[in-house]
């Protein structure tokens, strides 16, 4: 009979799996919820229920699904002023921008969606977070290169997404990723103002 478990990620929050039946190698955000399916021969087959994976079937080695509950919270809610240049979070305030020229747009709400894959854009951040890598979407389904691709992500610079300081992005990664909305996509919503 299936069981609800999460996924354990590695030092950096991701957990490399294989998909079934083809074997691709993918990389998942530690603390999804997944669906055991079963335990054979040192690996554990499941069924993810929530992300850009979701309803999808993967394996991995038995030892990477937990049960229990990790700690869940409740839907995250952030507020970004973008002339304060201030990301504003249960946890506290840290300086964020987006590009002048090509603002994430105002006046609304953004959903901010569980990370869907390690972003390269983070490598050169790795020594200020581990997680680096870990981007959130801040949109409806998929993001689409070049279209509407905006996030939330450590670094200095922005060309539209909502750039943090690298230096508090631990803090804002371990609150945001066991935040989670309800919809088996997001882990809050991001409030934009002028």
């Amino acid at each position: 009979m299936p069981e609800k478990r999460y996924v354990v990620g590695g030092h950096d929050g991701w957990l490399n799996v294989k998909r079934e039946p083809s074997g691709v190698i993918v990389a998942i955000p530690e603390y999804l919820q997944v669906e055991l399916i079963e335990s054979k021969n040192g690996r554990d087959s499941f069924t993810i229920l929530e992300g850009v994976e979701r309803g999808k079937k993967f394996s991995v080695k038995t030892g990477n699904l937990k049960s229990g509950d990790p700690g869940y919270r409740g839907m995250a809610n952030l507020k970004f002023e973008i002339t304060k240049e201030l990301l504003t979070y249960s946890g506290g305030q840290i300086k964020a921008i987006t590009d002048k020229d090509n603002p994430i747009e105002a006046g609304k709400s953004h959903p901010i969606q569980i990370p869907d894959f390690p972003h390269n854009g983070g490598i050169g951040y790795l020594a200020r977070s581990v997680y680096a890598k870990n981007w959130f979407y801040l949109g409806v389904g998929n993001a689409v290169s070049g279209n509407n691709d905006r996030y939330l992500h450590p670094g200095r610079e922005s060309a539209g997404c909502i750039t943090v300081d690298a230096l508090a992005w631990t803090r804002l990664y371990q609150y945001l990723i066991l935040c989670r909305s309800g919809d088996g996509h997001a882990v809050g919503k991001i409030t934009v103002l002028r």
